[in-house]
C-alpha cells in the first residue's frame, strides 16, 4: 500500500515528470536517496508505468480515433500480440464488460485512420464479434485526484500557435521523450548527434512552441487500489452537454474525460476503492442531468500499450 510520501512523490511525478529527484525530495520532504528508492519501487511494483510526454500530435500533422471491440476469448491472445507489433497504435488494453479491448487508432488524417482500423479488422473478421470506432477530441486526464487534488488542465494559448518547423533531430527528441519523459539530454546527446546543451534549448523551443503539452507519470490504477470504470453518457440537450462537461471535469472521482467529433455521446473514467460508490456517483449525475442516458459502460483491466504518441508520427 501506499503512504502518504508515496502518494507525495507521485503527485509530484504526475505534475511533471521530469521534475529533479532534488525537487521532488522537496515536496516530499525526504533525502535524495530515499526518493530515487521509492521512485523505483514503484516502477518495479507497476504503479508507475512509465513517465509520459504528452504531445500535440496534430502539430506533427496526426489526427486519431478510438477502436472498442470484442473478440473471442481462444484469439484475444494472439490479437495482442499482432496489435503490439503496429507502430501506429497507442494507448491498448483489456476491459472487462461489452468490449472486450479498447486502443488508439493514429494517422495522417481521417481516411488514413480508417483504412488502418479496417485493415485490423479484416485481418480478423472472423473472431471480431462486434466493434465501435469514433474520432475523438480534448482527451483531459486529471490522474492528480487519485491522490485528492486537482491542478488546471493545460491549454493551448496564442503564443503556441505560432510557426516553429521542427527538423528530424526535433522529431527524434520528440520520440525518445514520448517513451521516457524523465530521460536527460546527456543520456539524449549519446542517442542523437547533438550537445546536451543544444538538446535542451531544442527541448525548450519544443514546449514553447506547442509541441510538447505536458509531462507526467502514468499510473496503474489497480496497483493503488482502486477500480476504474469507463462510461458512455449522451445528452442531446446541448446546453445540459456543456453544464456535465464542466461537472465531469471539477468533480474530484473523474480522472479521464474525452469528447467525440460528430457524436452526441461524452466518456468519462469513475475510480473508486469500492464498486458500489461508483453507484452512489452515477445517482448524483443523474439527479442533476436527468436526461441524460448512459449507453455504454466497462471496467477497465490492463493496459498492454502505454498512452502516448505511438511511433509513426514521428516518421
Amino acid at each position: 500500500m501506499l503512504d502518504k510520501i508515496d502518494e507525495k512523490i507521485l503527485l509530484a511525478l504526475i505534475n511533471n515528470s521530469r521534475n529533479s529527484i532534488t525537487s521532488i525530495a522537496k515536496k516530499a520532504r525526504i533525502s535524495r536517496d530515499v526518493t530515487n528508492y521509492r521512485i523505483n519501487r514503484m516502477l518495479k511494483k507497476g504503479i508507475i508505468r512509465n513517465f509520459i510526454t504528452e504531445i500535440d500530435i496534430e502539430k506533427l500533422g496526426y489526427t486519431s480515433a478510438l477502436l472498442f471491440l470484442s473478440i473471442k476469448a481462444d484469439t484475444e491472445k494472439e490479437f495482442i500480440q499482432y496489435i503490439n507489433k503496429l507502430d501506429f497504435v497507442s494507448w491498448a488494453g483489456t476491459h472487462l464488460g461489452f468490449w472486450s479491448l479498447g486502443m488508439a487508432i493514429y494517422g495522417k488524417n481521417n481516411d488514413e485512420v480508417e483504412k488502418k482500423t479496417q485493415m485490423i479488422l479484416r485481418k480478423y473478421k472472423d473472431h471480431i464479434t462486434n466493434h465501435q470506432f469514433a474520432f475523438y477530441k480534448n482527451t483531459k486526464f486529471f490522474t492528480e485526484k487519485y491522490f485528492g487534488h486537482f491542478e488546471t488542465t493545460f491549454s493551448k494559448s496564442e503564443t503556441y500557435k505560432k510557426s516553429y518547423k521542427i527538423d528530424k533531430y526535433d522529431k527524434l527528441i520528440l520520440k525518445k521523450l514520448s517513451k521516457n519523459a524523465r530521460i536527460t539530454s546527456v543520456e539524449l546527446s549519446k542517442q542523437i548527434p547533438i550537445t546536451p546543451p543544444a538538446i535542451s534549448q531544442r527541448i525548450s523551443k519544443l514546449k514553447k512552441y506547442g509541441y510538447i503539452l505536458k509531462y507526467s507519470a502514468y499510473i496503474n490504477v489497480f496497483k493503488i487500489g482502486m477500480y476504474q470504470f469507463i462510461f458512455f453518457i449522451t445528452n442531446r440537450n446541448l446546453d445540459d452537454r456543456v453544464k456535465l462537461y464542466e461537472f465531469l471535469e471539477s468533480h474530484p472521482k473523474v480522472p479521464l474525460l474525452l469528447d467525440y467529433i460528430g457524436d452526441p455521446f461524452i466518456e468519462f473514467g469513475i475510480f473508486a476503492k469500492n464498486p458500489y460508490e461508483i453507484r452512489t456517483i452515477l445517482q448524483e449525475i443523474k439527479e442533476l442531468f436527468p436526461d441524460n442516458k448512459i449507453v455504454d459502460f466497462f471496467l477497465t483491466q490492463e493496459d498492454f500499450i502505454s498512452y502516448g504518441a505511438p511511433d509513426c508520427v514521428f516518421q
